[in-house]
């Protein structure tokens, strides 16, 4: 007989705390209500097995659950520094902007509390935190982003003017000061800043990615004094040498660097969805010569953040729908929320977004024998699905277990499939699993789950209906004799 689960998602849900049903939850409670009303129509859409051979064969097929989760590295990003209640939606990133002089106020001496207080503050909600450095900063409140100092060892820089009414072109209208990018005093200054950064935060579980910021206003990569491009890959040098281990993203404003940080494996940045400059952009004739750009997000993860609220789109005739779709066209893998308050009607689009950022991964239909011997393999045929718009970037692997009756594994497994090789769709995954032949006879309960071998991140949640925990989803039944 083939089983299709209908239980999983209702057990999850009796699990998960009121605060944390989101709208998609309540949907989906009232589907799976009304499929286990239908549940022997169900049973017949599926064939059953008539010969000998296949009696002694377990046929399962799963469905996707529509739940809104936080999966490391991907989805939804926090703006706060420290939590405020809960999140708009389920986060595993929480995302800060800093001056280079809030953290290096004097040369040499580094005020780590900027960042370190957000990590702790986040640690225990299961949140990293991304970054970018600002050595020009439209909205810092005085004339400093990069260091009082570094002006007066003799560093030359351009004195500003931008800000006022419109919240998307500054804060408020005061001077301030940008550095010379091309005087060697800055590019060696901030070189040992960015070491700096780099030996206490490169590689660190508590950090999901950096941008490559450092250059023009807000660091995205625009300003009316250009360096020349040569300088400009200087300083894209800068963080790759600081960072080996942290994934690095690189603002798309820039076209005549972008190819050259893309090609030393960054990511992408774009930080003015909902504009219509986003028709410059993969594709265009602007982008033209940037070779391999629509295939960065098969290698790199691919990030967004709109151009301002959604007051602010609206208010410019912009499309919310458009920004929406732009982002999953795109395969996004985070999202900024600098967005505002969104209205009842546009929320599904938005719940929509954030579910389908990054990869989503689905265990479809799995297939082995009733009855295995010990000592011999345990065979699986599992089809699995990515239902999302990106990737897995973290080296996550495919662990089977069987559980004994007290629920512990009492064999553990990392299959050959690559979940990273996942790109979105369906996925044929065949494993033969040779059991000790010690193990003791019995019915064990088959489990599986994406997890980093070192548990430097917690396992990768799946989006099924079946019942979970520790990461582990219990999809079947096998007996070993």
């Amino acid at each position: 007989m083939v089983i299709k689960h209908e239980r999983g998602f209702l057990y999850s849900l009796m699990k998960t705390p009121s605060s944390r049903i989101y709208p998609t939850d309540i949907r989906q409670l009232a589907f799976s209500a009304a499929s286990l009303c239908v549940w022997a129509t169900t049973l017949l859409a599926f064939p059953t097995m008539t010969t000998a051979a296949d009696a002694d064969v377990v046929r399962l097929r799963f469905r996707e659950v529509d739940t809104l989760f936080a999966n490391p590295g991907q989805g939804w990003m926090s703006r706060e520094r420290r939590p405020q209640g809960e999140p708009r939606f389920p986060c595993s990133v929480v995302y800060i902007r800093f001056n280079w002089a809030d953290i290096e106020p004097q040369p040499g001496q580094y005020n780590w509390n900027v960042i370190d207080e957000v990590i702790a503050a986040w640690k225990s909600r299961g949140a990293t935190v991304a970054m970018r450095v600002e050595t020009c900063n439209a909205h810092s409140a005085g004339y400093y982003a990069s260091p009082k100092w570094l002006f007066d060892a003799g560093c030359r820089g351009f004195e500003y003017l931008v800000g006022g009414d419109d919240p998307a072109r500054g804060g408020k209208r005061i001077p301030r000061i940008e550095p010379d990018y091309s005087d060697p005093l800055y590019l060696e200054k901030h070189g040992v800043f960015l070491k700096a950064i780099g030996e206490r935060y490169d590689g660190s579980p508590d950090v999901a990615f950096l941008d490559i910021g450092s250059y023009g206003i807000w660091g995205e990569w625009h300003t009316k004094h250009p360096a020349p491009v040569a300088v400009r890959k200087q300083i894209v040098d800068l963080y790759l040498r600081a960072f080996v281990k942290t994934p690095l993203v690189f603002i798309s404003a820039d076209v005549d660097v972008m190819g050259y940080a893309l090609a030393h494996g960054a990511g992408l940045r774009r930080d003015d969805i909902g504009s219509p400059s986003n028709e410059n952009w993969i594709g265009s004739k602007r982008t033209a010569a940037i070779a391999d750009m629509a295939d960065t997000w098969k290698r790199a993860p691919i990030v967004f953040e709109w151009y301002g609220d959604y007051d602010y789109l609206k208010s410019r005739g912009w499309s919310f729908d458009a920004a929406v779709d732009f982002m999953l066209k795109n395969h996004v893998t985070l999202i900024n929320d600098n967005v505002g308050r969104v209205p009842r009607e546009a929320m599904p689009q938005l719940e929509r977004l954030a579910r389908l950022a990054g990869a989503r991964i689905v265990l479809r239909e799995l297939t082995h024998e009733k009855t295995v011997k010990r000592g011999d393999s345990l065979k699986l045929q599992m089809v699995w699905e990515n239902v999302g718009v990106g990737k897995l970037y973290r080296p996550y692997v495919l662990r089977i277990s069987l559980l004994n009756g007290q629920g512990r594994p009492a064999f553990v497994a990392d299959a050959k499939a690559d979940p990273r090789q996942w790109l979105p769709g369906e996925h044929n995954c065949a494993e033969s699993l040779p059991l000790p032949a010690t193990l003791p006879v019995g019915e064990y309960t088959v489990a599986v789950a994406l997890v980093i071998p070192t548990g430097q991140f917690p396992p990768f949640r799946l989006a099924m209906d079946a019942p979970e925990k520790d990461g582990r989803y219990e999809v079947s039944k096998v007996k070993v004799e």
